[in-house]
């Protein structure tokens, strides 16, 4: 891209910004001027200017005799080619150089949107060329606004991470979320315990395999179990582990220190997915540069600005009808306002039109999630105080929060339940804030939040309303990376997130017991100490009912407490073409890929 690099550099010095369209674009230069320009050689010079005609950029007019300056004639206007440029840089995957090509003067906006629309239209799904075989391949692309922070199913922390890391990675069980809620089988086909559930037998499916083609064993369990348990963040998973032990090639005995009826339940989650021993073992950190397991899908991409899955076609429990998914990592600086998200995806306009017609399904799901402040009980600060966090309680009104800002139901609790979306369940009070407030003693200390991008909206929504009482918040955006470390969570007063529940009591013990996130480091030591006895009954209990008890007590004490202050269950929906079939939302928020098919395919790439 060196060509267009300096093509652009002499645009940015001799013609300016807002030439007229249609207008000649030509300026007197010497090679003198230009070798000071490109910091090289006039021979260089020389070379540059024939580069730059041959790619039809410029046409050169040498000055004749000495005393007459060269002339320089600009082909293609400052807009048109840095269009074409940031499209050229987005076919070859390098989004975000793109994107700083696009962002370095703010006279470039207009360029700006234009490439959003066209990159917007470069979504959803296609069908292309394959290109090591004759005829098509079925693709989805779709755009995400960070890079997943780890493919480790030990230190999952991020839904979307987590759902990456199902399509690669398969569990020994999975949660079948419709109406019925069970364990099914996934690479156990059948599981069994003793009187008191402290000890389980898993039986192991035959004939699966490994992407790499080795089939996958008891040893494979015992590995990752192990490794799972000793050094990671998600060792949660299986503290009243005492050991695993292969009894032979198929099956796996999990022997528990205390009674844990729950132990399916948490196999469940994406960080119990299974690895392969070998590859693991023999090189770790080569492994996780492009980590493989059993799943539908197959990582054969994986860099800062794209991921590439394919078809895994002997996948045991059917081939997905997608060959490709194609996921692009944009910017996380983009604007919301240009940012495409998944759901918005209807499909190529190359194929369907833009917007839905009336035969179009609509898929709409108010999702397993909490968006929520989590308040600093461990740092000093205005929020040591109850009454304090009671008085920004009531100054929320989430109501007018989802008409201004989000789309979904208010939140009273980490999950959405009929009882709480009722109207009386929400209270909002100025007056008793402000009373609060007063008791509190607050003497104005500004609040600092810290939160991502990706929820700047809401954030200053919040800050907004606590303006309207006196209370100063500042704003700190950080990546989601440093969103997830200890450190910044422990500097903060208060933080701002979405969690994803992708299995109900699972993901709320995670939400208590996993010590590094900062929710867990955020409540006070008496607190913890309190759920995590909680925690230990809730998987000694037998009963769905009791233990759904025992959750709702430790809820009833985070609200008593207001160590949270839930704000909105987000709503997702879309519109599909009625071709498209299997896109559903699942508890992560995402769509399954191994889901996805077409009813009637249209291929012409031989034509």
């Amino acid at each position: 891209m060196l060509t267009e690099e300096r093509y652009l550099a002499l645009l940015n010095e001799y013609i300016a910004r807002d030439v007229p369209a249609g207008s000649v674009m030509d300026k007197e230069v010497t090679l003198n001027e230009l070798t000071k320009l490109f910091h090289c050689t006039e021979r260089n010079v020389k070379l540059i200017v024939r580069k730059l005609e041959e790619e039809e950029l410029i046409v050169w007019h040498p000055g004749r005799g000495r005393g007459n300056r060269s002339r320089i004639e600009f082909r293609v206007p400052r807009d048109e080619f840095l269009l074409q440029y940031a499209q050229r840089l987005a076919d070859k995957s390098e989004y975000r150089t793109a994107f700083e090509v696009l962002n370095q003067y703010e006279e470039d906006q207009v360029v700006l949107d234009q490439f959003m629309k066209w990159l917007n239209g470069q979504f959803g799904y296609s069908e292309e060329e394959n290109s090591n075989s004759a005829g098509c391949i079925d693709l989805f692309r779709l755009p995400v606004y960070r890079a997943p922070l780890t493919l480790d199913p030990a230190n999952l922390f991020h839904s979307f991470d987590a759902h990456l890391a199902r399509q690669i990675f398969d569990r020994l069980v999975q949660y079948e979320s419709d109406e019925n809620s069970k364990v099914v089988p996934m690479l156990a086909h059948h599981w069994e315990s003793n009187d008191d559930g402290t000890q389980w037998v898993f039986h192991l499916r035959k004939g699966v395999r490994f992407h790499h083609k080795r089939e996958l064993t008891a040893h494979d369990v015992v590995f990752t179990f192990n490794r799972l348990r000793n050094r990671s963040m998600n060792e949660w998973l299986l503290f009243t582990m005492d050991r695993v032990e292969a009894l032979n090639p198929i099956t796996v005995k999990i022997v528990l220190k205390q009674p844990n009826w729950l132990l399916p339940r948490m196999l469940c989650s994406a960080c119990a997915a299974i690895l392969p021993a070998d590859l693991v073992s023999e090189d770790e950190e080569k492994f996780w540069r492009m980590p493989i397991g059993t799943g539908a899908f197959r990582l054969t991409h994986w860099s800062s600005n794209l991921i590439n899955l394919s078809v895994n076609t002997e996948y045991f429990l059917g081939r997905a009808y997608l060959d490709a998914v194609n996921i692009v990592i944009l910017p996380e600086e983009i604007p919301g306002s240009s940012r495409l998200r998944w759901e918005k995806l209807i499909d190529n306009e190359a194929r369907f039109p833009s917007k839905p017609e009336k035969d179009w399904n609509q898929i709409e799901s108010l999702g397993k999630n909490c968006s929520l402040i989590s308040w600093n009980r461990n740092k000093p600060g205005p929020q040591q105080s109850l009454s304090f966090r009671q008085a920004v309680n009531l100054i929320i009104d989430r109501r007018q929060l989802i008409q201004d800002v989000e789309r979904g139901a208010p939140a009273r609790g980490f999950l959405p339940r009929e009882e709480r979306l009722a109207s009386s369940a929400f209270r909002y009070d100025r007056d008793a804030a402000l009373q609060l407030l007063q008791e509190s003693g607050y003497d104005g200390t500004p609040l600092d939040l810290i939160t991502t991008l990706h929820q700047s909206e809401d954030a200053s929504w919040f800050a907004e309303q606590c303006a309207s009482v006196g209370i100063n918040v500042r704003i700190n955006y950080v990546t989601v990376s440093e969103c997830s470390d200890e450190g910044i969570g422990a500097e903060a007063d208060c933080i701002l997130t979405c969690l994803a529940f992708a299995d109900d009591e699972v993901c709320q013990l995670e939400t208590y017991l996993q010590s590094q996130s900062f929710i867990y480091n955020h409540m006070e030591h008496n607190l913890r100490r309190w759920i995590f006895g909680i925690a230990e009954e809730i998987l000694a209990t037998a009963s769905i009912e009791a233990r759904s008890a025992l959750f709702q007590q430790i809820e009833f004490r985070l609200q008593d407490e207001a160590q949270f202050l839930f704000l909105v269950h987000r709503k997702i929906n879309t519109y599909v073409h009625p071709s498209i079939r299997g896109i559903g939302i699942n508890r992560l928020g995402w769509m399954d890929f191994k889901d996805i098919w077409l009813t009637s395919p249209i291929c012409d790439c031989d034509e």
